[in-house]
């Protein structure tokens, strides 16, 4: 099968704590919450869905497109050796993933975890004693503490969500919104390692949620360990929901939490690049996205090359995503998705000052090379593979 770049169609995805679609309110009354945005999917099954490709293929959506692509071993073509790898035993896939606030107004902020097993014993039994309501405002600041709350947010900081972390997030208040950039592993059969997504949140309170890890999701696979949920299939495990919806399981839940994994903050990497700018936001095994700022008329055809599919988020602006033989043209909301093929070749040109979010599966050892050769110190780029806890 013949590699392209495509261009995907967002995905919207109806959530309890979304931000309000303000338009359809005005029109209808309805006050329908636009919780996510899936912008680079091939998920799969109930309560999931896959990216549709605009342009006329044959293959109507991402998921489709890479299962034709595996059946003709072209696979690799679309995908690349990092991201293959990654794939090798689909079904054993846990749940790492990373956050990056593009913007926020009012009280806002994210759970970083219980900081040790001793408050996390006492969230399990808040949760199954009086339990909480869904304003941290009202909490007491003890609770906050069990939490680790971090408020305020500022806008262009990252965390990595790794499994284990017990978290939440929130923006409270009339006025109050958070928009967050989020990767995470991919999951359940679908062959894209990787989820893309933007979280929109207003005047709510997410799930207290935790997620397993890779080797978790082997176990419970082989039946080594007995859980009621598929976690190959649905790897989020809803521990507290403040009465919305059914589906808690907190027993579960806590037993996954891990107290040393928690949410970290993620020490970027900010380097300057002919024609622009590149800030790395987050690296880890799973993934790597980084923004990319490009001057009005500029080029960047010097990014790092990790063997990997690239997902192409215009954020502001406009770009011309090239690569040799192929291009398209992205306005702020629109996403691309370049097959590893044609990633050494690829090159953004800015029509105007202009904002890409740029993520992929990486390949460590090409980041450190590709960093030694820009002269960036060592010790730098391990602070960013190894971001310290939040709180």
């Amino acid at each position: 099968m013949k590699t392209s770049i495509l261009k995907l169609k967002p995905l919207p995805v109806i959530k309890p704590w979304g931000l309000l679609h303000c338009r359809l309110k005005e029109i209808t009354g309805i006050p329908a919450g636009i919780g996510e945005l899936w912008l680079a999917s091939a998920q799969s099954g109930d309560g999931n869905a896959a990216s549709e490709i605009e342009g006329g293929r044959e293959q109507s959506n991402l998921a489709e497109l890479l299962e034709n692509a595996g059946n003709d071993g072209s696979l690799e073509k679309w995908l690349g050796g990092a991201a293959m790898n990654s794939i090798a035993n689909i079904s054993c896939r846990g749940k790492t993933e990373a956050w990056l606030v593009r913007e926020s107004r009012g009280f806002v902020g994210f759970a970083a975890g219980p900081p040790g097993e001793l408050e996390k014993e006492k969230l399990k039994q808040l949760f199954a004693g009086p339990g909480l309501g869904p304003d941290v405002r009202q909490w007491s600041e003890e609770v906050r503490s069990l939490f680790g709350i971090i408020t305020p947010l500022q806008n262009g900081e990252s965390f990595l969500v790794p499994a284990g972390a017990l978290h939440t997030m929130f923006a409270l208040g009339e006025g109050s919104y958070l928009v967050v950039d989020e990767i995470q592993q991919g999951y359940g059969a679908g062959l894209l390692p990787t989820l893309s997504k933007t979280l929109l949140v207003q005047d709510s309170l997410l799930s207290v949620q935790v997620h397993p890890d890779d080797e978790t999701v082997r176990k419970a696979s082989a039946g080594e360990l007995v859980v009621k949920q598929d976690l190959q299939s649905n790897p989020t495990v809803r521990v507290y929901d403040f009465g919305r919806r059914p589906g808690e399981d907190p027993e579960l839940g806590f037993n996954l939490t891990d107290p040393a994994s928690g949410l970290r903050r993620v020490n970027q990497l900010d380097l300057s690049l002919e024609g622009g700018r590149m800030t790395v936001i987050v690296a880890c095994p799973q993934f790597i996205m980084s923004r990319l700022l490009i001057e009005a008329g500029g080029e960047l055809d010097s990014l790092p090359v990790f063997g990997s599919y690239r997902v192409l988020h215009c954020t502001d602006g406009g770009v011309q995503v090239r690569a040799p033989g192929f291009g398209c043209d992205l306005t702020a909301g629109e996403t691309a998705f370049v097959p590893a093929e044609l990633e050494s070749g690829l090159s953004l040109i800015a029509c105007g000052e202009s904002g890409v979010i740029d993520q992929a599966v990486p390949d460590l050892a090409a980041l450190h090379r590709w960093c030694k050769e820009r002269e960036i110190a060592a010790g730098d780029v391990e602070k960013l593979l190894h971001p310290p806890r939040a709180l």
